[in-house]
């Protein structure tokens, strides 16, 4: 409540206080303390002020309260806001409700915090679909392409408020940044940092805060887990693909969950992958690797080339591999979206099989 509606406030209870006798008086001395209270700042001026609108009885005070707190009110107060983005910045007057989202990522940070985009691209070729793991949470969301191929005239056909892309897209912003606001944000940026931006959009600051302390605890509980399971034994992170077996390192998007967030050991092997976020062998070097374990990335699109390596004596002459210590896991999905709906999946498959492992 701001001064002029607190002195306001004051003056009609003073006018009431006259006329209602001893007991009133009394109530009005307890008013004027607690308003006094208030204008002293700090963590008792909050207090002061609750006390004050609860002692309230009139019905105009009751529903101006309500309307402070309600979560429309809220949102509409997180705004004006600047975003500073890639192409420099861009001022919100008010919550977008029409939101064309470029990356998949987008609609998985979208969803945590309870909101949805009007349409988006989607992951991989032309009859690529929308994640299975966000497929019963999407309702009418449009399809606008893929997210190498955007379809334009399914953009404009969406007439949207607002446009996310990443610097992936790069080739098609002239285009699309005259269709409707533009913001690019940085495809290779921190999850965490994507997410507090698309609060600071949304006027969900809170509750994009709320997903990512959410993560942070979680992770926080399964590192001590592995940890005293695991002890020294590593962890690799491969996909066959048609130009070798590419190995990811700790500086790639999903390295860093196992190594970072995760807290898994690196092969001595792995560490040495420092110039990129990974790197390609043959398959006669996967030996070379050296890991306790291994997820092998694969999906329909290197399904082949998993298969083959699945088959060959370099593969099944590991010990992880004789030892059931190699899971295959979804390239799609632990790769593709970086949101923290499907991050909070890869810890939760990578700790379950770690953790369940012999």
């Amino acid at each position: 409540m701001n001064r002029a509606t607190k002195r306001q406030a004051t003056g009609s209870r003073i006018n009431a206080a006259q006329k209602s006798g001893p007991l009133m008086v009394w109530m009005l001395a307890l008013v004027l303390v607690l308003t006094a209270c208030g204008n002293g700042g700090g963590t008792n001026a909050g207090t002061a002020a609750q006390s004050s609108a609860a002692a309230s009885t009139e019905p105009s005070s009751a529903s101006e309260t309500q309307a402070q707190t309600s979560p429309e009110a809220q949102a509409a107060a997180a705004f004006p806001v600047t975003i500073q983005h890639m192409k420099g910045e861009y001022t919100l007057t008010g919550k977008p409700k029409v939101i064309a989202a470029l990356d998949v990522k987008f609609v998985d940070q979208l969803i945590a915090i309870g909101e949805h985009p009007a349409g988006s691209v989607v992951a991989g070729g032309k009859d690529a679909k929308f994640p299975e793991y966000l497929s019963n949470q999407l309702g009418e969301v449009k399809v606008l392409g893929t997210r190498d191929e955007p379809n334009l005239e399914a953009i404009v056909a969406l007439n949207p408020d607002l446009i996310l892309m990443t610097d992936f897209q790069e080739q098609v912003y002239d285009s699309v940044s005259k269709i409707a606001p533009t913001i690019v944000l940085d495809f290779y940026e921190d999850w965490r940092d994507t997410l507090a931006t698309i609060g600071t959009i949304t006027g969900k600051q809170a509750e994009a805060e709320v997903v990512r302390q959410a993560y942070e605890d979680k992770i926080t509980g399964l590192r001590e887990q592995l940890s005293a399971k695991l002890g020294d034994e590593t962890v690799a992170l491969i996909r066959p693909r048609p130009e070798g077996i590419r190995v990811h390192g700790p500086g790639h998007r999903t390295g860093s969950i196992l190594y970072e967030d995760l807290g898994l050991n690196v092969p001595a092997f792995v560490q040495e992958i420092k110039d990129d976020t990974s790197v390609e062998i043959s398959m006669e070097r996967v030996a070379d690797i050296g890991a306790d374990h291994y997820f092998l990335l694969s999906d329909e699109l290197f399904a082949k080339e998993a298969e083959a390596l699945a088959s060959s004596p370099v593969w099944k002459s590991l010990d992880a591999v004789k030892n059931n210590r190699a899971y295959n896991v979804n390239s799609t999905l632990w790769i593709a979206y970086y949101g923290p709906i499907a991050l909070n999946i890869i810890v939760d498959q990578a700790s379950e099989a770690l953790l369940g492992s012999h």
